[in-house]
C-alpha cells in the first residue's frame, strides 16, 4: 500500500511517499480502506519531534481518518466489510498513523460514520469537535442560556466549540482580528466577535456579560489568568487547553473567593472507554448537522510534506484534508 511516513523526526520535507506493507490484521483489529485525512497541529509537532513520543520507524504520520471497512479480526463484533468508519486517536500511544490507503485500528478505537456524514467533511472536524466535547460536555458541563468566552476562539476548534454551544443554547462571544475569520464564525453562530486588536476586551466582555462569564475558554498560546478569573461569574468555569509553555501570574484569591474551577486537558491520556464516550456525542452532533467543516484545500496523499507546511504556515482559514489517489477495492488476493 501506499503511505506518508518518516524515518526519523524533523521539518516536512522529512516525510516519504511510498510502499509500505498492508498493515497484519489480530484479532481485534479491524483494516480500514481510508477515504480522506487531516492534517492537525499535533500531527506537525509530533513530525517535527516537538511531542515526546517513541515512534516505530517507518512511523506513518496522521491522526485522523475516514474510510470504509475492507476486513475484520476475527474476534471482531461491532464491524463488518462495508461499513462507513472514523477514528481520531491514531498515530500515538505505540499506534501507526492513519497517511496511508488501508490502516488497521482496535474496534474499540473506531467509530461508525452516521447516515449521511461526508468522509471529507467528517475527517476535517472531528478533531476539533472532540476537543470542543471534551472542553464543554465533559469538563466544563455547559448549561443551556450560560456564556461562554473562546479567547482565540476563531480558528477551527472554536468553530467546533460554537457550534456546538449555541446548539446547546449558551451566548458566546469570541475574539478575532481576521475580517475573514471574524465573519467565518460569525456565520458558525457566534452572538459577538471581539477584535482584540482595536477594542478594549474586559470592556466588551463585561457589556456581554454584566455578571460574568459563565465558562471562559482560553485557546491562545498564552493564556492569561488574572483576566480569566477577572471576567469569570460566581462560579464560573476556565479552560485553558493551550500555552505548554507559557506562565502566567494565578490570582488565587479572587479565584477561590468566586468559587470558580479551572480545567485543563489533553486527549492523548483518555482512556478507550472516554473515547468511545465522546464519540457517542461528536456522532449526535454529526448526525443532526450541526458540525460543519471548514476545509481549505484538499490535496492528494502524495502531498503529504506540503501539507505539513501549509499547516505550520499559520495562513490557512480551515483545514487540509488529503486523499488517497484512486485504489482498487480491497481484497487479499491483492496483497
Amino acid at each position: 500500500m501506499k503511505a506518508a511516513y518518516i524515518d526519523h523526526t524533523g521539518p516536512p520535507e522529512v516525510i516519504r511517499y511510498g510502499e509500505l506493507p498492508t498493515p497484519e490484521l489480530g484479532p481485534n483489529d479491524v483494516l480500514v480502506q481510508v477515504k480522506a485525512v487531516a492534517v492537525n497541529p499535533i500531527d506537525t509537532y509530533i513530525r517535527a519531534g516537538k511531542f515526546p513520543l517513541r515512534l516505530r520507524c517507518p512511523f506513518i504520520v496522521g491522526r485522523d481518518m475516514t474510510g470504509i471497512v475492507a476486513e475484520v479480526g476475527s474476534a471482531v463484533t461491532r464491524f463488518r466489510p462495508g461499513d462507513r468508519v472514523w477514528a481520531n486517536n491514531q498515530g500515538y500511544a505505540g499506534r501507526q498513523g492513519s497517511f496511508s490507503e488501508y490502516c488497521a485500528v482496535r474496534q474499540d478505537l473506531l467509530y461508525p460514520l452516521p447516515p449521511g456524514a461526508d468522509f471529507r467533511e467528517t475527517v476535517a472536524v472531528v478533531h476539533s469537535a472532540l476537543t470542543a466535547v471534551l472542553g464543554l460536555q465533559f469538563k466544563a458541563k455547559l448549561a443551556a442560556e450560560e456564556t461562554l468566552f473562546v479567547n482565540g476562539g476563531d480558528g477551527n476548534v472554536g468553530n467546533a466549540i460554537v457550534r456546538i454551544a449555541k446548539a446547546m443554547g449558551a451566548r458566546v462571544a469570541v475574539t478575532s482580528s481576521n475580517p475573514e475569520k471574524a465573519e467565518s464564525i460569525r456565520e458558525a453562530g457566534a452572538d459577538l466577535v471581539i477584535d482584540y486588536k482595536r477594542e478594549d476586551l474586559p470592556g466588551a466582555l463585561k457589556n456581554f456579560a454584566p455578571e460574568g462569564i459563565d465558562i471562559y475558554w482560553d485557546a491562545t498560546p498564552q493564556p492569561d489568568a488574572m483576566l480569566a478569573v477577572r471576567a469569570a461569574a460566581q462560579r464560573g468555569r476556565i479552560v485553558f487547553m493551550a500555552g505548554a509553555n507559557h506562565e502566567t501570574v494565578f490570582p488565587s484569591g479572587r479565584f477561590y473567593l468566586k468559587n470558580c474551577t479551572l480545567y485543563g486537558f489533553t486527549v492523548t491520556d483518555a482512556t478507550a472507554e472516554e473515547l468511545a464516550d465522546y464519540a457517542v456525542e461528536i456522532n449526535q452532533w454529526l448526525a443532526q448537522g450541526i458540525l460543519k467543516a471548514r476545509i481549505d484545500r484538499v490535496l492528494p496523499l502524495s502531498q503529504a510534506p506540503e501539507a505539513h507546511r501549509l499547516v505550520e504556515s499559520g495562513k490557512l482559514l480551515g483545514k487540509v484534508v488529503l486523499e488517497p489517489e484512486r485504489q482498487a477495492p480491497y481484497s487479499e488476493s491483492a496483497e
